[in-house]
């Protein structure tokens, strides 16, 4: 007997009415998934990997994760024992593998350590079942770690400045962010610990092979807008451009000079994350019709970041390993280590040490970057100190004005000068407070009558002040009603 399907829908009511439900339970699954995808994907800067921090996929570069890391083949001649002592790193993009492999070889048991937090975190994010004692845990997983961590060239000199990171491997930072730092009252010191070569590139098919600084310039500037301009084929010239702040950016910026950069292309991404909406971004490089575009070397070469490209010679010379080294490509760009001029971290110092040493180098060399041929380098301050501090407003409504000044060419610390009535009182800061708890690394200033100046210095070896040329403690003070207290610089 032949049924017809009107029959059978009515034979099996309970069974078609399951089956709707279980349709509608597999979509709802499939968009909550889809969001969980969205949502990390939109954390960050939006792209795909490392939690919306990164256009790469980063597997076998992690410190729990690698396989594609460079290892020495002997113990290093640094090792940080203890995790308190760990300078927690952050960084370029280009600059990740570099970094972890450094915390690799001298962190003990960072790959187990990492490795713990990170499946941690992952579990504790797919849970969704946060509560007030699990930040920390979920910075770990925001920030891609904890010790070793990858926001980026833009979020992390931002963490830099904001005390959050001890040491940001990237090119040197933007004016935006040296204007921060200022701000911040803190200074941003850069050492160059390799070379790389800044490169631009095209579709492999296309005809020209090499441009002058100037060309480039032109095409940047919008004079030059067609290729056969230049040597090629009559073609409109897609000049694509990197977001502000980032390091490709403010390499950019420096290889333009004076010469002003026309308005980036832009494109609408509709963001169906948490905050949703639309947002307009710096259009990135892709595989059209006349493309040019910029990048460091090692993304290209190193990570593989484009596919159908190759990289252009600038003023007749190729960015090869051999012409990075000896100077002779005219866009070379100094892969530096930034550290903030008040940070005293030992450990910090070592690290600094580690990476110009023969074993550091080594691990840059190895990764794909260009070692120093002179190792005799000089930290360079990359923003001045010069600001008026607020007004600080003691008990009695007494008004307390604070000025930082200092000799910043030397890299000195931080002065103040602080007037309370007819006394003036000079000494070394980095903040100021009031009504603030005592604290093991803090020191306090009394408030002193009389008409005269008093002056005193921080003493580092005994961590003392010496007021007056007399020595004293000042942990042994409890705070006082209508003192301060501030942290002294190095």
């Amino acid at each position: 007997m032949i049924m017809s399907e009107t029959a059978v829908k009515k034979k099996h009511p309970v069974r078609n009415t399951l089956l709707v439900i279980l349709a509608v339970i597999l979509t709802v699954f499939a968009i909550s998934r889809a969001s969980t995808v969205n949502n990390r994907k939109y954390m960050g800067h939006g792209f795909d990997y490392m939690h919306g921090y990164s256009s790469t996929d980063f597997t076998g570069y992690h410190v729990y994760d690698s396989e594609k890391l460079y290892k020495l083949d002997h113990k290093a001649s640094l090792s940080i024992e203890n995790e308190e002592d760990m300078p927690v790193l952050d960084g370029a993009e280009a600059c990740y593998p570099v970094y972890s492999a450094l915390a690799l070889a001298t962190y003990k048991n960072i790959d187990q350590i990492e490795k713990d937090l990170h499946e941690r975190a992952e579990e504790l994010f797919e849970s969704r079942d946060f509560k007030d004692d699990d930040y920390e845990l979920m910075d770990v997983y925001y920030k891609n770690g904890r010790y070793v961590t990858f926001t980026n060239t833009q979020d992390a000199y931002f963490r830099l400045i904001e005390r959050k990171v001890d040491m940001v491997f990237a090119a040197r930072p933007s004016l935006k962010q040296k204007q921060y730092a200022t701000e911040m009252n803190e200074q941003i010191l850069t050492t160059q610990i390799g070379k790389e070569a800044f490169v631009f590139f095209t579709q492999a098919d296309n005809p020209v092979d090499n441009l002058t600084s100037d060309q480039i310039r032109a095409i940047y500037h919008g004079d030059i807008t067609n290729w056969k301009d230049v040597g090629g084929k009559r073609q409109k010239i897609v000049a694509f451009q990197r977001p502000e702040n980032s390091g490709s950016q403010v390499m950019m910026n420096y290889f333009m000079g004076d010469v002003e950069m026309a308005d980036p292309k832009k494109v609408e991404i509709v963001n169906i994350g948490p905050m949703g909406g639309v947002v307009e971004q710096v259009a990135q490089y892709n595989d059209e019709a006349g493309a040019l575009g910029y990048t460091f070397k090692y993304f290209l070469t190193g990570l593989n970041q484009e596919e159908n490209v190759k990289i252009l010679s600038v003023d007749g010379v190729y960015p090869s390993t051999e012409n990075i080294e000896n100077g002779t490509y005219p866009a070379i760009a100094s892969l530096v280590c930034a550290t903030l001029a008040s940070n005293e971290k030992q450990s910090v110092k070592d690290m600094m040490n580690f990476i110009l040493s023969d074993d550091g180098q080594e691990i840059i060399k190895e990764t794909g970057y260009a070692p120093l041929s002179d190792r005799n380098v000089t930290p360079v301050a990359e923003n001045e100190l010069t600001l008026e501090a607020a007004q600080f407003v003691m008990e009695g409504d007494e008004s307390i004005s604070l000025t930082i000044y200092g000799s910043l060419e030397e890299q000195m610390p931080s002065l103040f000068e602080l007037n309370t009535g007819d006394v003036t009182i000079k000494g070394r800061v980095s903040q100021l407070y009031h009504d603030a708890e005592p604290q093991p690394d803090c020191y306090y200033i009394f408030s002193i009558e009389g008409d005269y100046e008093q002056d005193f210095r921080y003493d580092r070896e005994s961590k003392s002040i010496i007021f007056d040329e007399e020595m004293y403690n000042p942990k042994e003070y409890p705070l006082p009603s209508d003192g301060a207290v501030f942290r002294p610089v190095p």
